[in-house]
């Protein structure tokens, strides 16, 4: 095991209540000692670039926590070659002065959650306005890296084109947009996805001349090859507000088993404190159970997915789409339509960015 990632939630406690949130409420908060201990056992197997993520709810409810397990890690014995760098997934809402000092001196990169121009339909009305200024602020300090996620909803997705054009206007420097598997998606709102995606495909191809200068970097990156594998376990591990050890982020705070026999318990590596007691033991029983967590073993309504002429070029959650059908690795027909608009989408501006390129190299040569 080699982590580049190692996922904290501090707390399933937060002030928002998004339209779309998969994760259960509750007044959990994880008890520093659980996570001091984790850190302790987890840091032989911290890849040379590693990144301790902190989650919640809202994990600046937790922010002493925060700062104690900053403080423990930087005490860590330090290896040549080897780097951690700290990470915060965050709605934002609670940063200020004093909280962005802190970040910038230890360098964070900051996950803001921000829905563009549906921000408050989606998150919390009103909030609109005060997270522009929060994004003004992060982009003023250099010392904090800064990344925007964008959910957009069967009910909102109409709002994606003109989210990506404003946030690239921001001056954001990354942006990453997923789509919410609930509520449901309808043939409308999925012809609306196709339509939004080629107006940023158009966006993208009159604003930029080099594809690594797109902030969306996911949507001009090349098809892959091979089958997607899921991670999740093996590359990282999430301590849950519980106390509790899991191979992805997603799974310890989901309602996932509320619609269906998913199975998800089944994925636990129990308790930190059982884990680190017998750690050989459990990870080689629950790890084959990971392994699984490919697409050649996902299926939807209609067929499996090995059956599927895209399957190399495909990549879906099996953990995101379960939160639809109830189960881990089923994939929702709509989920599958989705990725299927997307996988269209950038295939047709990567087309047609090579041709814009060829054309400006003929050009300037002739």
């Amino acid at each position: 095991m080699e982590l580049e990632s190692l996922a904290i939630i501090l707390t399933d406690q937060c002030n928002f209540d998004c339209s779309y949130c998969y994760q259960d409420r509750g007044k959990q908060r994880l008890d520093f000692s659980i996570l001091a201990r984790t850190v302790d056992f987890f840091w032989a197997f911290f890849a040379p670039e590693c990144v301790v993520s902190f989650y919640g709810g809202e994990p600046l409810l937790a922010l002493d926590l925060i700062e104690r397990s900053v403080e423990h890690v930087e005490r860590e014995p330090t290896r040549p070659g080897r780097k951690v760098r700290f990470s915060l997934t965050t709605n934002g809402s609670l940063l200020n002065e004093e909280i962005m000092a802190f970040l910038a001196d230890h360098e964070f990169s900051v996950v803001l959650s921000f829905d563009g121009l549906a921000q408050d339909i989606s998150r919390k009305s009103g909030s609109f306005d005060s997270l522009v200024a929060v994004i003004r602020t992060i982009l003023a300090e250099p010392r904090i890296s800064l990344e925007t996620n964008s959910v957009f909803t069967s009910e909102t997705v109409g709002y994606l084109s003109e989210s990506v054009k404003y946030l690239v206007g921001l001056g954001v420097p990354k942006l990453d947009v997923n789509l919410a598997h609930t509520p449901p998606w309808t043939s409308a709102a999925l012809l609306r996805l196709e339509a939004e995606i080629g107006r940023v495909a158009e966006f993208f191809l009159s604003r930029y001349d080099r594809l690594q200068d797109i902030p969306w970097a996911d949507f001009c990156r090349e098809p892959g090859q091979a089958g997607y594998h899921c991670p999740a376990g093996e590359d990282r591990m999430a301590l849950s507000a519980q106390g509790e050890l899991w191979g992805c982020v997603i799974i310890p705070h989901c309602r996932i088993g509320k619609y269906g026999n998913s199975g998800r318990r089944n994925f636990c590596f129990g308790s930190a404190d059982s884990f680190i007691k017998n750690p050989q033991k459990i990870y080689s029983e629950k790890i084959p159970l990971y392994s699984e967590l490919r697409m050649d073993r996902f299926s939807t309504p209609e067929r499996s997915c090995a059956m599927c002429d895209e399957i190399e070029q495909c990549w879906v959650c099996p953990l995101a789409a379960g939160l639809t059908t109830g189960e881990i690795g089923k994939i929702a027909a709509a989920s599958c339509e989705r990725a299927r608009i997307l996988r269209r989408g950038k295939r047709r501006f990567l087309e047609a960015f090579g041709d814009r390129t060829c054309a400006g190299r003929a050009e300037s040569s002739g």
